[in-house]
């Protein structure tokens, strides 16, 4: 199946939910996050962004990779939409997660697309486009104290950018410095 025969986000949902999974698809093998302990490291070191066929293809993608398949789509079917990066930003290494994710507006409201974050996947409806951007900044926080501590000092790290589409192929540290050259918006939205 192809984009352009999806109709609605409902139903680019259900083919992600029925065809795409978390993961990098990489010289015919697959890293899952949760399978062989190397993922974060094939992430920095091998992975390479797909277009959205090659998505579709192999049926793997990180939230980078599938929040590109949205953007497609969304684009194609001339829907309002921005993409957005969260991440803790630190000058050293560090085990805090990243998430890009899609919203976009309909009739009026907002909605915060999720296909990736397996904890919050599904369409969320809000009143404002800053109302869905703190609620998946909240859901981000929690996931984060899951595996690091995250207090005031770590929260003043926190940054939300809105990006435009990056290159197809960018490697890892061409795609954060994408992100690094986009829009932040953390003022506006953490007052």
């Amino acid at each position: 199946m192809s984009l352009n025969n999806i109709k609605s986000p409902e139903e680019l949902f259900q083919f992600m939910e029925d065809n795409i999974k978390y993961g990098i698809f990489i010289n015919n093998k697959v890293y899952e996050w949760d399978k062989d302990g190397i993922f974060e490291d094939i992430c920095r070191t091998k992975w390479k962004l797909k277009t959205s066929n090659d998505i579709i293809d192999c049926g793997y993608g990180i939230c980078w990779d599938q929040v590109e398949l949205e953007r497609d789509w969304f684009n194609i079917n001339n829907y309002e939409y921005k993409t957005i990066f969260i991440w803790f930003l630190f000058d050293y290494e560090n085990s805090y997660p990243t998430h890009a994710y899609l919203i976009y507006k309909n009739n009026n409201k907002y909605y915060y697309f999720e296909h990736s974050d397996s904890n919050n996947k599904g369409i969320y409806e809000f009143n404002s486009y800053e109302d869905a951007i703190k609620y998946q900044l909240n859901k981000h926080i929690e996931l984060s104290k899951t595996n690091n501590i995250v207090g005031e000092e770590e929260l003043e790290h926190i940054h939300i950018f809105e990006f435009d589409k990056p290159k197809i192929n960018c490697s890892y540290d061409e795609y954060l410095e994408h992100i690094l050259n986009s829009v932040d918006i953390t003022d506006k939205i953490i007052k």
